[in-house]
């Protein structure tokens, strides 16, 4: 009987464990793979650097599959040869879930961005 009960909570522990989904597994490899260093936090981009945030998934596979492959459209698109390399089809799965349903967290914690160095502009 005593089995039983453990097997039950076991069970039940296992069943509500909380799942990271593909959009909290695409962020974290967002960031732990430097693509924030040149894409923007947001996904933004910038003058060199394109937007990827809430682009179409299909694109965003095909470009970072045909980085993976050592394929580029331009000399400046070869950088990414390197970081593309090393991710697996989860990984570009994740990514792009990621990118593709972008959205801005709100939070209560102070936004450096609202008071630069403490001027209020």
């Amino acid at each position: 009987m005593r089995i039983f009960f453990i097997l039950l909570i076991l069970t039940s522990a296992f069943l509500h464990a909380k799942k990271e989904t593909a959009y909290e597994k695409g962020r974290s490899l967002y960031f732990a793979n430097g693509c924030a260093n040149c894409h923007g936090t947001n996904g933004e981009g910038s003058s060199y650097y394109p937007k990827l945030a809430n682009k179409k998934q299909k694109f965003l596979i095909k470009k970072l599959q045909n980085f993976k492959n050592g394929i580029a459209n331009t000399q400046k698109q070869e950088i990414m040869f390197t970081f593309a390399k090393a991710l697996t089809q989860e990984d570009i799965k994740n990514i792009t879930t990621y990118l593709t349903n972008y959205k801005v967290e709100k939070s209560d914690k102070y936004d450096v961005a609202e008071d630069l160095l403490g001027v209020d502009y």
